[in-house]
């Protein structure tokens, strides 16, 4: 299994989307942090699965939650350059790579 480590604007991301599902509820927060880990386990196992969107990059898209992880993947492990609302402009993050 490939580990995966974020850029520090992604985690950015993860954190603002965890704070503003915490201020909602706790409970609401710790579901998106554990279906955001569940996708990046499965990430982790079948890096290939998220459907390209360039010639580098894939994206995974969380199930309850409207975001999208915008990754790719290197010999070694899976980077996130963004962790994104559906509904935010599309693509915003691609200066990051």
């Amino acid at each position: 299994m490939k580990p995966f480590r974020l850029l520090r604007k992604a985690e950015l991301e993860l954190e603002d989307a965890w704070q503003f599902y915490e201020t909602e509820s706790p409970d609401l927060s710790d579901r998106f942090l554990s279906e955001f880990l569940s996708v990046m386990e499965r990430l982790g196992h079948f890096p290939e699965s998220g459907p390209k969107i360039s010639r580098r990059l894939r994206v995974a898209r969380l199930n309850k939650f409207r975001f999208n992880v915008i990754y790719q993947i290197e010999p070694l492990s899976i980077l996130v350059v963004a962790i994104g609302h559906q509904s935010r402009k599309p693509g915003y993050w691609r200066g990051r790579i």
